[in-house]
């Protein structure tokens, strides 16, 4: 089964706690997935394809959030301080769920646990994540393609500035 990431362990969810009751002038970060019910009546059967896609829109956000957050929490040696955070990772992934179209973090939180029990839908999943990296590649590759014909496009601009590959 996929594991986005997005859950801490229970002993990091404490420090967190008590990174947010000692900032609470701050106004600390109060969102977690753990937090969170997940939503009612999802499984394979019920999940329309474009809640899946939302899911796999959701688990790319999350990615970027942990990229972002992971290196640092991993190097912070102060324990208040990786615990403000990882509450500041949690608030930031939830955040990321909540500005995709279509999917709320009860729904995402949902179809996670649904696809650790279900292979099918784990599958679908599997298979939705491979059909958007193809398209972001195929984006990709289009948008440096564009980017290397729209060089050189001036009157011999080219040949007047060497190259430097």
């Amino acid at each position: 089964s996929q594991t986005t990431g997005a859950e801490t362990t229970g002993t990091q969810n404490a420090e967190s706690q008590n990174a947010e009751t000692q900032q609470a002038a701050k106004e600390p970060p109060t969102k977690s997935l753990e937090k969170i019910e997940p939503a009612e009546g999802i499984s394979n059967e019920t999940l329309t394809d474009e809640k899946l896609s939302a899911f796999v829109q959701a688990l790319a956000a999350i990615n970027a959030v942990g990229q972002h957050f992971v290196p640092k929490i991993e190097a912070e040696t102060d324990g208040e301080k990786r615990a403000e955070l990882m509450a500041h990772a949690n608030d930031s992934i939830v955040n990321a769920i909540e500005v995709i179209a279509d999917i709320t973090p009860a729904e995402f939180k949902a179809i996670d646990i649904a696809a650790q029990q279900d292979e099918e839908l784990n599958q679908r999943i599997l298979d939705e994540i491979k059909v958007a990296a193809a398209e972001g590649k195929a984006a990709q590759e289009a948008a440096e393609e564009e980017a290397e014909a729209g060089e050189g496009t001036e009157d011999g601009a080219e040949s007047e500035a060497p190259q430097t590959e």
